[in-house]
């Protein structure tokens, strides 16, 4: 049975850095979407368990997507940040 909490943080951010580089030229909503299902086909998990993990990744600071003072984000181009290590 799969287990989102015995995985490994940094080694699926280093996973998704060498799938997509050190940024994702995405927005907000469709880079979610686009690690989600990274995640979910590299660890053969589901999507709900990928979708944890994913934020997982951006509450710990693995993954970022530049946010406004306010905790929105900016409908300007942004795009996704990847970390292995956190910051």
């Amino acid at each position: 049975m799969f287990s989102v909490e015995d995985v490994d943080l940094c080694s699926l951010a280093m996973l998704l850095e060498r799938s997509f580089g050190a940024e994702l030229d995405e927005g907000y909503l469709d880079g979610r979407t686009t690690l989600r299902d990274a995640v979910a086909s590299a660890l053969g998990c589901s999507s709900l368990e990928a979708e944890e993990l994913v934020d997982t990744l951006e509450a710990r600071g693995y993954v970022r997507f530049p946010r406004l003072p306010d905790d929105t984000h900016s409908r300007r181009a942004q795009r996704w940040t990847i970390h292995p290590s956190p910051r």
